[in-house]
């Protein structure tokens, strides 16, 4: 079934197996027919046509009937197909009339002026993907909820003058509408769940019409129609009627959500989720009808808008549902449970699409508390006493969905979170002014009160979280929220401090509350998912990097230092390697702020940094040699000393690694059996796989490497390292401390010998570790200087550099380490003069293969050039 436009929806009616009833497929090419008519929203035929359409689909067929091809359609079966088609055609029916009752409102010139500030800017629902709208199902991430229809522009009223006239007392869509609430109550929980979610986008268009046309009625601008007599008495009459069926939604939808949530379920317990297979079942399949009864519930609050309702909102109208009860309320009807069962599939369900659901349906509910006018503050009361029951249900939600390890769930947090974190400060801006803001704190600390310490660090880590939405989402946040630092471009993401930047912005909101942000991160150090570990070990690194070369707020962070350092400590065992590499790095950034409160981990730290210089995985080694040059920089010629000694040890290690072939390293990487009979993962799958520390752990990608390290990977390590250290401190001008200087005397021994090493050819791999040299002796180069380089490095590495070059005729060697070699030999020929590297490759014969090499550059370069400019054009 194809529900993206009205048109697809019934063409698709056709084309289902087994064919649909002998009516449906009448019907429904006459419906398409009377698309095209302009007056197709008052034709009662397209009306009444949709009506039967969902009563085909919502009664079994009473007799056999014979499809077409002599398919025959058993008697007694209901076919869902043409209820959700109606109901399809009704969401656009509904969203299409209301928008035209705003232009009749606007065009009376009656219409309010909105208050900017009682609103959110976006409406960050998520569309359903059939055309409507919801609250995340399907589609993408941060769409409109459905029927959100905005204020028309100046050239919508000038060229839809046919939309304006007043609605009638015998207009179709009453007809439609009256019909609708037993059709919404009947399949509110319906078992087919793509017609569930078109309920719900149903019951959010009749709820947007419903008010909208309470809101037409109760405008001044209606005064010219009073001369309408008994006519306007039948449409207030009809108007009435319509809000007895809304407030008949709201009673079905609420009814079917608390029998839901008094079901009983599979309790969500963090450390065994997904090891069952029931489990990993309830984990991740739609969860029977309470997600799309919170999906229709969201959509019903976020249709219900305008002054038409008491203060304008549906937390106005259902203000019971939101305070404490009285004691004679209680004795009447108990309906704590709204808000309770709103927080049980926030925090605890056991099915991620329910807490998702859920965290919408509090976002608008959000939204709904500023929909009041500027006289009227008890909406807004809700969020910000912190006593209220709506505030405790938000704080306990965001807690669990920010943290969720679910990216669906976390993403439905985050945008809670923005929802909330905007009210409060509009709140706080409306109520302060500019002379009760603290100069000390933020605007931020200074409206959300207490939920800075859970909000802060989640807010914090999500900027690093793996999955992009998330990630981009959470940056996006930080900037509304906090700014962006002076001289920085509105792109760059981090926290950042400025003279302009009220309470230190979120640097300084960050060192206020370091206590619970350092708790958080080492507390998510030790997580169940290894995204989530990975951008805690990111997060502890920035602390380090911003926070602690601060001046002013460097102290703020010194007492949580050897907490972080046991966090991260205890990631570099994780089976995860992303995890292990920010880790690594994060130390090396510790050491360079608080050298001093590193001291007493320093030998393990150290240790475990030798340890990733000889990892499997090459980005590993190489940002183990970065956070080995950090702790040269933070700890000076000592540390530099105790360095030298790994290089000097490693460096040869390739001369063990074994001898073998091509033809033999082949044979065992294709070898079926050595990849028969283990366990198939897939980025879905649902099994505990990343660990942490041994123990059992969830994610959704497999980074485990489990085979042995080989003894090339060692000297691969020292080659990195050798550039860190020349990088900085091989220049006694530019050195990154003052008493550490990579003289000749000590680099020469160590560059020659990693020439003699990489010179050798009995295994496969060597050509991946000169890959490896070639890459980085262009950095080398130009740390050391043209003439010294030029004087004593460069004829080390000449002759293996235009044997490299030349090995492209088909001699097995590796085109990664053929195009790196002709890439180092373009950018050295570039610093030292390409007459003078060429005439040094003259002298062992190496200048052809390098006029080759620097021809093909061209030619990349001349294409590159030619395809930019036909893009341009």
């Amino acid at each position: 079934m194809d529900f993206s436009g009205v048109d697809r929806a019934l063409s698709s009616l056709s084309r289902r197996q087994p064919p649909l009833p002998a009516e449906v497929l009448d019907l429904s090419p006459r419906l398409l027919e009377l698309l095209p008519s302009q007056e197709l929203y008052e034709n009662e035929e397209y009306a009444r046509g949709i009506l039967r359409l969902m009563e085909l689909g919502s009664t079994a067929s009473v007799s056999k009937e014979e499809g077409e091809g002599g398919a025959a359609v058993a008697a007694g079966v209901v076919r869902w197909e043409p209820l959700a088609v109606g109901l399809r055609l009704v969401v656009d029916y509904l969203e299409k009339k209301t928008n035209a009752l705003l232009k009749v409102v606007a065009i009376h010139g009656e219409e309010e002026e909105e208050d900017d500030d009682d609103d959110d800017e976006e409406d960050e629902g998520t569309g359903l993907g059939t055309g409507g709208g919801g609250v995340y199902a399907e589609g993408p991430r941060i769409p409109k909820i459905a029927g959100t229809a905005g204020a028309p522009t100046e050239d919508d009223l000038s060229k839809e003058l046919l939309a304006t006239s007043p609605p009638s007392s015998n207009s179709p869509v009453f007809e439609l509408m009256m019909a609708l609430p037993t059709i919404i109550d009947t399949n509110v929980e319906h078992s087919e769940p793509r017609v569930r979610s078109l309920v719900a986008q149903t019951v959010g268009a009749y709820a947007r019409y419903a008010t909208s046309l309470l809101n037409w009625l109760g405008s001044s601008g209606n005064a010219e129609t009073s001369d309408r007599g008994e006519e306007l008495t039948k449409l207030e009459e009809a108007i009435q009627k319509v809000q007895v069926g809304r407030r008949s939604i709201h009673s079905a939808i609420l009814i079917s959500l608390k029998k839901h949530l008094e079901m009983k379920e599979p309790v969500r317990e963090s450390n065994n989720q997904s090891k069952a297979s029931d489990g990993a079942l309830d984990d991740t399949t739609g969860w029977r009808a309470l997600e799309t009864n919170l999906h229709g519930l969201a959509s019903y609050i976020d249709g219900c808008v305008g002054r038409g309702l008491l203060g304008g909102s549906y937390i106005a109208e259902e203000i019971s549902l939101f305070q404490n009860p009285s004691q004679e309320e209680e004795e009447k009807e108990d309906v704590s449970w709204f808000l309770l069962g709103l927080q049980h599939c926030c925090v605890v369900h056991v099915n991620r699409h329910v807490r998702a659901a859920s965290a919408a349906v509090l976002g608008v509910l959000v939204k709904s508390c500023m929909r009041c006018s500027r006289d009227d503050t008890t909406n807004q009361a809700l969020l910000v006493d912190e006593d209220s029951p709506f505030r405790l249900v938000l704080k306990e939600s965001l807690r669990a969905t920010l943290a969720d390890n679910w990216s669906q769930v976390r993403m439905a947090g985050s945008v809670l979170c923005r929802r909330l974190v905007g009210a409060l400060i509009k709140i706080h801006a409306r109520d302060a002014g500019d002379d009760g803001d603290d100069e000390d704190v933020t605007v931020f600390e200074s409206a959300v009160g207490d939920l800075v310490p859970m909000l802060l660090p989640r807010m914090c880590l999500n900027r690093f979280y793996l999955a992009q939405g998330v990630k981009l989402y959470s940056q996006d946040t930080w900037k509304l929220v906090f700014g962006t630092a002076q001289g920085h471009s509105p792109d760059e993401e981090g926290l950042h401090s400025s003279e302009e930047t009220k309470g230190g912005g979120g640097l300084g909101a960050v060192a206020r509350n370091a206590a619970p942000v350092c708790r958080y991160y080492s507390k998510m150090c030790d997580a169940d998912n290894h995204a989530v570990r990975e951008a805690a070990c990111q997060g502890v690194a920035e602390l380090a990097q911003k926070v602690g070369n601060h001046p002013l707020y460097a102290e703020y962070l010194s007492p949580h230092v050897t907490m972080l350092l046991q966090a991260l400590l205890m990631c570099f065992h994780d089976e995860s390697w992303p995890v292990r590499d920010e880790a690594c790095l994060a130390c090396g950034t510790f050491c360079i702020a608080y050298a001093d409160e590193c001291l007493p981990e320093l030998p393990t730290i150290f240790e475990r940094w030798t340890e990733q210089l000889t990892d499997q995985i090459w980005s590993v080694r190489e940002d183990a040699a970065v956070a080995l040059g950090d702790a040269v920089t933070a700890y000076g010629p000592e540390m530099l000393e105790k360095v030298l000694a790994i290089v000097r040890k490693s460096i040869p290690a390739a001369k063990d690694q074994p001898s073998m072939t091509r033809e033999e390293f082949k044979k065992l990487q294709n070898d079926a059996a050595a990849h028969t009979g283990n366990q198939l993962y897939s980025c879905g799958s649902l099994a505990p796989k990343l660990r942490k520390g041994g123990a059992g752990r969830i994610g959704c990608m497999t980074c485990f490497i489990d085979r042995p390290r080989s003894p090339w990977e060692a000297t691969d390590g020292c080659i990195y390292l050798l550039r860190e250290l020349c990088v900085r401190f091989a220049n006694g001008d530019h050195t990154e401390r003052e008493d550490v200087v990579m003289s000749d005397t000590i680099l020469l021994p160590l560059m020659r010998e990693l020439a003699d090493v990489c010179r050798l050819s009995h295994y496969p791999q060597s050509d991946d570790l000169r890959t490896t040299l070639w890459k980085q002796l262009p950095p080398i180069a130009e740390a050391l200087g043209k003439r010294r380089f030029k004087g004593l490095y460069l004829d080390l590495f000449i002759d293996l550099l235009a044997k490299n070059l030349g090995d492209s005729s088909g001699s097995g060697t590796s085109q990664l380490s053929i195009h790196a070699a002709g890439q180092c030999a373009e950018e050295l020929a570039a610093q030292i003069g390409i007459g003078i590297f060429r005439g040094r490759l003259e002298d062992i014969g190496g200048q052809y293969a390098f006029d080759r090499v620097m021809e093909e550059r061209r030619g990349e370069q001349h294409m590159a050039a030619v395809n930019g400019r036909v893009m341009v054009q």
